[in-house]
């Protein structure tokens, strides 16, 4: 008898737990709407947004709204960092990110695609403490044949690439020019100054070869980021004769997040103070720039256009000379360290010294004399003699840490150091101190790209597809349902309990996964359907065995599920093998078959060997069935 409360038990927790985890792709979802106050274009000109674009927008039965949101309502509400009528909540079901995403896309100079979202539901914050954010994304995502997506073309800038590296070789290529001119140098000295020059001139010359090679190690960089998202079902092409990458992401649910952080040139440099140009800089009255420049930081958008033009001023104001360095900004959290990461000091540097491409890994950790974070870089081998170099040849000075343009450290330099590790201190917060590691350990991009289109692919197999693959999984369900019926009677329905249950296991364990469905995984949910009633139909038959050779239904029920357990791990096993190797071994559709194969062949087993079980031991010795009907031929009680 204490077997069943506790089968029961373990059970309903598993039906509940997962039911709950697939339950907000079924609830109404709320979609939050921000409405931009201006938007600049293409030349930095400022164009105000309106009030009476964004009522023609929320009114319009044909376009607008309604388009993406049919007979649905757009709530006004307050909204930090909103003004009033900017915000307002679309409530209603069976949002996806590819859907929100096109809305974002047909409306990019009037809502603000950075501060609008699809709110997670209440349950995506209970499920929290499967993660280490704040909520837990509950969603079965459609692949880009199902759904449509995001295709965007980045176009490779080797203008502003090849302007990146004179400013970085210009000053090496002129010291060395000068000690050859003077006779500085002789013999080998001077073979190794020549020897370089030529290298310096070859990086400068971009060949055609060197071109595709940066191509190809920004596509594997771009994917690198595109999985950190998420996004694994993602497809990185390169067009070798425009110079450009394409990229197909369905499920992106913020194209503007996306695109930044695809295209994000970001990385970890490092440049020499400019102590003297930094102290003049210092010395004069900044303030009022200081402040306009945290305004607009603080903003939840801010114009990085205005941000140029204030530091544009400042240095003009400083008579700052090109020969001097150029115009940075200090980053910290205040005097009392406990203010938000805002710019608050400019600083001078010299050209890069150092960058990204010169480490090897790096890790946060908390900082051990600190409230804050601090990063573990380790140098390649070359990196760690350049930094030994750097070290000696600038005793006295600081070196500057920048993450982008921002300076987030300035260390002094007061000794060598040889070894081939480091820490970068800064007021680094958890969230700073993990993007700054990131960014190193994923590699930044080797040239900057830019956004030449984006659009919204419609799916390539279109709505057809997804009508017929639950049309499949529907009518193999009936015909499965028709069939135990027909040929098990009443003992049939205990199957369909435990296929019914099968479906939402299956549906919770892919939800929890954030899984990204592509028409091989509905090929691959149509076959568990199909496999998930092979137990149970070995089960029927030895317990039919049992029951004509005389034996009490409690007993045959007991002989059939112990005689037919190692066959039917037996035969699933072998499954479950095939399915790893496909997902091992395939590319992203046979993954996605396999996947869904895996886990459904995982919830196929547990339901019929646990649940239908429970099922049995339920009608036997809670509602003392006596005559199991189980096919054509009845056991008549004693």
């Amino acid at each position: 008898m204490n077997r069943i409360p506790k089968r029961t038990i373990v059970t309903l927790l598993t039906a509940g737990f997962f039911f709950l985890a697939f339950y907000p792709n079924l609830a109404v979802r709320e979609v939050s709407l921000v409405f931009l106050d201006y938007y600049r274009t293409e030349d930095g000109t400022r164009v105000d947004v309106e009030k009476s674009r964004i009522d023609s927008f929320l009114s319009d039965e044909q376009k607008g709204l309604h388009r993406f949101f049919p007979g649905a309502r757009c709530d006004f509400e307050p909204k930090e960092g909103a003004p009033e009528g900017r915000h307002c909540v679309v409530r209603a079901r069976f949002i996806t990110s590819a859907g929100f995403n096109e809305l974002m896309q047909a409306y990019p100079r009037l809502l603000d695609d950075k501060r609008s979202e699809i709110r997670p539901h209440g349950l995506e914050h209970f499920f929290s403490f499967l993660t280490d954010k704040k909520t837990k994304a509950l969603t079965v995502k459609l692949g880009l044949d199902l759904q449509g997506g995001m295709r965007a073309i980045f176009e490779a800038d080797y203008e502003t690439y090849l302007t990146k590296l004179k400013e970085k070789y210009d000053p090496v290529v002129a010291d060395l020019d000068r000690q050859l001119r003077t006779g500085q140098l002789q013999g080998e000295e001077k073979e190794n100054a020549e020897a370089r020059l030529e290298q310096i001139k070859d990086i400068l010359s971009v060949s055609e070869e060197r071109k595709q090679e940066l191509l190809h190690q920004a596509r594997d960089i771009i994917d690198k980021r595109l999985v950190a998202q998420g996004l694994t079902e993602s497809e990185i092409r390169i067009q070798p004769g425009s110079y450009s990458i394409a990229v197909d992401m369905p499920g992106a649910a913020n194209s503007s997040e996306v695109l930044e952080r695809v295209r994000d040139t970001v990385t970890v440099e490092y440049r020499l103070v400019n102590d003297e140009a930094t102290d003049r800089i210092s010395k004069m009255d900044f303030s009022e720039e200081k402040k306009k420049i945290i305004e607009i930081y603080r903003s939840p958008r801010p114009d990085q256009v205005l941000v140029e033009e204030i530091r544009k001023e400042v240095a003009e104001k400083a008579e700052l000379k090109p020969e001097e360095g150029r115009l940075f900004q200090y980053w910290s959290r205040g005097a009392n360290g406990t203010g938000a990461m805002l710019p608050r000091d400019f600083y001078v540097l010299g050209p890069v010294v150092m960058d990204g491409g010169d480490m090897a890994d790096a890790r946060a950790s908390v900082a051990r004399d600190s409230a804050f974070y601090q990063i573990n870089f380790q140098l390649t081998a070359t990196g760690a003699d350049k930094f030994t170099e750097i070290t000696r040849n600038n005793i006295g000075k600081r070196l500057a840490v920048l993450w982008g343009d921002r300076v987030v450290s300035a260390p002094k330099i007061n000794e060598v150091i040889p070894t081939g590790s480091g820490v970068i201190n800064g007021q680094f917060g958890k969230r700073e101190s993990t993007e700054v590691a990131n960014v190193i350990r994923e590699g930044a991009l080797p040239l900057p790209l830019e956004v030449i289109s984006v659009s919204y692919v419609g799916p390539t197999l279109g709505q057809e597809s997804i009508q017929k693959g639950i049309y499949s999984v529907v009518l193999g369900f009936v015909l499965i349902i028709f069939f135990m019926l027909l040929y098990y009677r009443l003992t049939g329905l205990i199957a369909l309990v435990a296929l019914f249950l099968n479906l939402v296991l299956m549906a919770g364990i892919l939800s929890l996964m954030e899984f990204t469905l592509t028409l091989p995984g509905f090929a691959g949910a149509i076959l568990t359907v199909g496999m998930a009633v092979d137990a149970n139909v070995l089960i029927f038959e030895r317990i039919k065995e049992d029951l004509r050779n005389g034996k009490s239904a409690s007993v045959a029920v007991d002989s059939g599920f112990d005689a037919s357990f190692w066959t039917i791990l037996d035969a699933n096993v072998t499954t479950l093998i095939a399915s790893i190797i496909l997902y091992y071994s395939g590319d992203g559709a046979i993954k996605g078959f396999a996947v869904v194969l895996f886990f459904g062949i995982v919830s196929s087993m547990f339901t019929a060997l646990y649940v239908s079980r429970l099922l049995f031991d339920v009608a036997l010795k809670y509602f003392r069935v006596q005559n199991l009907s189980i096919g054509l031929w009845r056991k008549k009680s004693a």
